[in-house]
Order: C-alpha cells, then sequence, then structure tokens
C-alpha cells in the first residue's frame, strides 16, 4: 500500500480548496495552476521510462504512476492532485462494439481501422456487455485492483465521447455524408453510443464507490463534487455548428446530465461552438488544448459563459514564457473561472497550433514553468 495520501494530506487539500473555488466563481483575480509531469498515458514519454507491460498488467501500471506522483511532489509545489488512472488508449468503448485494438511496444495503444462501412450497418450493432466485451473487462481487472491497492483515487478510464465514439465506429467521411443523406441513421448510432457510455460510465463508476456526480478529474486536473464526468470531443474543432447542434449537441448534453454535470475536452480550435456551447445547462467546463493558441484560448474565455470553467490544458509550449506572458501581459485574460494546466513531455511540445519532436529536460522545464505559472497565478 502507498501513503501518497497520507503525505502530502494538507497540501491536496488546499489544491481542492482552490479549485472548488476556481469552479464556483469565487477566485475573481487568481487561478490554480497544474504542472504535470505525472502524465498517465506514454505519448511523449521517453521510451526508457516505460515499463514494460505497462498496458498488461496492472501492477505496472500502478506501480509507474505512484512513482510519478512521487517524482512530482519532489520536484514542484503546484495545485496537482493524484488519482490513478487505467488507461488502455482512447478505443475503450468502440473495442466493446467490435472495433480493433494494437498494442504497439512503448506506445499507446491505438484504434485501428473501422467497424462500420456504411451507414446502413448501423442496425447490426448491439449494446456491448461490460463484462466480456473489448477491452471493458481489462479496464476492470485494472480499476478493481487499484482500488484494492491503494488509498489513491481512482478514476475512470479515458472517455471519448459520442461524437468521438460514432466516428471511431464508422470513419469521417461514412458518418459526415450520413449527416445529409441518413440522418436518422445517424441519430440511431449517436443514441446508441450515448447510451453505452452512460452505462459503462456508471458501471466504472460502481466498481471504485464514486458517486455519479463526482469525479476523480479530468486529464490529471482536479474536479470538485458536482461534476460526474469528463470527455474528449476533439472532432467538434472540424463540425459547422449547424451539425454540431443537430447531431452532437443533444447527446452531449444526455451524458452530462446523467452525471450531475460536465466537462468536454477538444484539441485546437472549436470557437465556432461558442454560442451553441452557451446554451447548454450541464457544462461546467471546458478542457482546452488550444495548440499554444494564445489568442483562441483568449477568445474562447471571452465567449463563453462565466459560469463554465476554462482549462487551459496542453503540453508545455515549445515556447511557454512567450506564450504565457502573451495570454496573461497582453491579451490580459481574465483569471476568473480560469485553470491552468502545463502537461510536460520530454519529446513534443506546440507551437503555431502544432505538436513537434524535440528533447527536454524535466528538472529544467518543470520548474521553470512553475515559477512562470507561480507569477500570474496569485495564488500561494
Amino acid at each position: 500500500m502507498d501513503h501518497i495520501q497520507e503525505l502530502y494530506k494538507e497540501r491536496n487539500k488546499e489544491a481542492k480548496d482552490l479549485f472548488r473555488r476556481a469552479f464556483c466563481g469565487e477566485l475573481t483575480d487568481a487561478f490554480p495552476f497544474v504542472v504535470n509531469n505525472a502524465n498517465y498515458f506514454v505519448f511523449g514519454e521517453e521510451p526508457e521510462r516505460i515499463p514494460d507491460g505497462y498496458f498488461q498488467k496492472p501492477e505496472v501500471m500502478y506501480k509507474r504512476q505512484v512513482e510519478q506522483f512521487r517524482r512530482h511532489y519532489e520536484l514542484v509545489k503546484d495545485h496537482f492532485v493524484p488519482y490513478l488512472m487505467p488507461f488502455m488508449g482512447t478505443g475503450v468503448l468502440c473495442s466493446a462494439f467490435g472495433s480493433r485494438i494494437e498494442f504497439i511496444d512503448k506506445m499507446d495503444p491505438a484504434h485501428t481501422g473501422t467497424l462500420l462501412g456504411s451507414m446502413e450497418e448501423v442496425d447490426r450493432l448491439r449494446m456491448p456487455d461490460m463484462e466480456k466485451d473489448g477491452l471493458m473487462p481489462h479496464v476492470i481487472r485494472y480499476l478493481k485492483y487499484f482500488k484494492e491497492n491503494s488509498t489513491i483515487p481512482v478514476g475512470i478510464t479515458d472517455c471519448q465521447g459520442p461524437l468521438t465514439t460514432a466516428l471511431q465506429l464508422c470513419g469521417y467521411d461514412t458518418l459526415f455524408y450520413g449527416m445529409y443523406d441518413y440522418p436518422e441513421k445517424v441519430h440511431q448510432l449517436m443514441e446508441l453510443v450515448t447510451e453505452a457510455l452512460i452505462r459503462w460510465v456508471k458501471l466504472q463508476k460502481k466498481i471504485i464507490g464514486e458517486p455519479m456526480d463526482c469525479c476523480a478529474g479530468d486529464q490529471g486536473v482536479y474536479v470538485p463534487e458536482g461534476i460526474g464526468v469528463w470527455f474528449a470531443d476533439d472532432d467538434a474543432i472540424i463540425l459547422p455548428p449547424e451539425l454540431y447542434d443537430e447531431f452532437v449537441i443533444p447527446y452531449n448534453e444526455r451524458l452530462m446530465e446523467a452525471f450531475g454535470g460536465g466537462i468536454i475536452h477538444w484539441c485546437g480550435c472549436a470557437n465556432q461552438h461558442i454560442d451553441s456551447l452557451n446554451k447548454m445547462k450541464y457544462l461546467r467546463g471546458i478542457n482546452n488544448f488550444s495548440l499554444a493558441d494564445a489568442k483562441s484560448l483568449y477568445d474562447l474565455r471571452m465567449g463563453i459563459r462565466k459560469d463554465i470553467v476554462i482549462i487551459a490544458c496542453d503540453f508545455t509550449p515549445i515556447e511557454y514564457e512567450d506564450f504565457y506572458r502573451t495570454l496573461f501581459e497582453e491579451l490580459k485574460i481574465p483569471r476568473q473561472g480560469l485553470v491552468v494546466q502545463s502537461l510536460f513531455s520530454p519529446l513534443t511540445g506546440p507551437r503555431d497550433r502544432k505538436y513537434e519532436l524535440l528533447r527536454r529536460t524535466e528538472s529544467v522545464v518543470v520548474p521553470e514553468v512553475e515559477a512562470i505559472l507561480r507569477k500570474y497565478a496569485n495564488v500561494g
């Protein structure tokens, strides 16, 4: 049994209070921040630091994540609150419908190919058996191991939203053309994957003993009570508002309503949907990897409802000092309703709306980013 919870109890308590105040709008000129070098995925990690069996043996994933938490606490003093994450890539739900997942050495599990060749084939899909199908039983094994061997909170596995899952099952051309040619079939598919996702999240919460309206965290960021789910909606960036309104928003709302409220994630810029997002009753936060585009992040914060928290969460920008100076000094993004997370990767980072390969040193970059964010955060 690890002792992370006991060793950093007071530090975690203070961090949780800051996040609660940020989500409640009580922090008017300050924000919590995380410089996260304890990523549960392996993308962007040095291969020699990825243990063999990470995606095959729960004890290996558990050990690596706990060691990462210890290293984080030793290196940086931010508002990080740890939770164990049974990560199996982004294709767990679609795998339960029958999609193929590849386990590639020293890489995150990858969804490969599509399952449906046309929208007419939607009729052959069936609700997955959560105890038997795809990667779900594998995830369940990890959830149970983490729960039995640690006092650290356990989160649900990576949660791809209805749109992402639908696209994984039938591909971009089939789904997007289907929105024009077979709208009833697209709605049928979205209904099915939404209901399956709700059932899958509920089962995971039952196993780990997590209330329906609580969530251990969102991609490394602590989430206060009253928000029960986060999910990825990356393909929102390429959809026009009229299609997003008809085929995506109703299902996202249903998913968030089932868990008392939710957080939506996407990488890039989906600001064309600001008006639609503002109408969503159960949307509590947006987790945006802006790809070092400070202006789009600023426009999102300025356009979105003030009670919706913006989590400015990305891999550490290559030019991180310039990025944060632009965001806070030139653009003067409001601190109220803001959370900032910088995900350190030794091998990649964003610049000019794309990720680039590089090599940088954790012991240098992480403390520097902490100092920069502390200067702007106005918190202890």
